[in-house]
């Protein structure tokens, strides 16, 4: 049996903005063209999961330094933004594939259990960012009995 929990992507990140990003991407070659959202240029993979006693987000950054990232996390919701910057070339250059994208980048993740704000913890190895996100123990052992008037 195991201890970890799929989760509903669709659910969970957004499946409308998922799917435009995917139109987008497939129709015009790259993810947000400047006819779409100019405020936002990239979204980096990320992976979501949940085991018995935490949230996990794991995001993929390369490239980046952990001053770049800005994490928060307010009413459930788990926001990670920041910029990776160009890297700058002294020649001109003649690009004949492009994938890497650059610039900033917000994603927004719901939490939908309560989470134990003291313990949040983030750290960044190999150009992956990973969140944790410890669930806050609700004990249902308490009975209390309630009284009628």
């Amino acid at each position: 049996m195991s201890c970890v929990k799929k989760i509903d992507v669709e659910t969970f990140l957004g499946p409308i903005e998922d799917e435009v990003d995917f139109f987008f991407s497939n129709f015009f070659g790259s993810v947000y063209p400047s006819i779409y959202r100019e405020d936002v240029y990239w979204k980096p993979p990320t992976d979501v999961y949940e085991t018995s006693h935490d949230y996990f987000v794991i995001m993929e950054l390369g490239h980046m330094k952990p001053e770049d990232v800005s994490i928060t996390f307010n009413d459930g919701i788990l926001t990670i933004q920041g910029v990776r910057k160009a890297v700058p070339s002294s020649e001109q250059r003649k690009y004949h594939k492009m994938e890497i994208n650059y610039g900033p980048f917000v994603r927004r993740i719901p939490i939908r259990d309560e989470v134990d704000i003291e313990s949040l913890s983030a750290k960044y190895h190999d150009g992956f960012l990973e969140i944790r996100l410890p669930k806050r123990e609700i004990s249902h052992n308490n009975i209390i009995d309630i009284e009628i008037e």
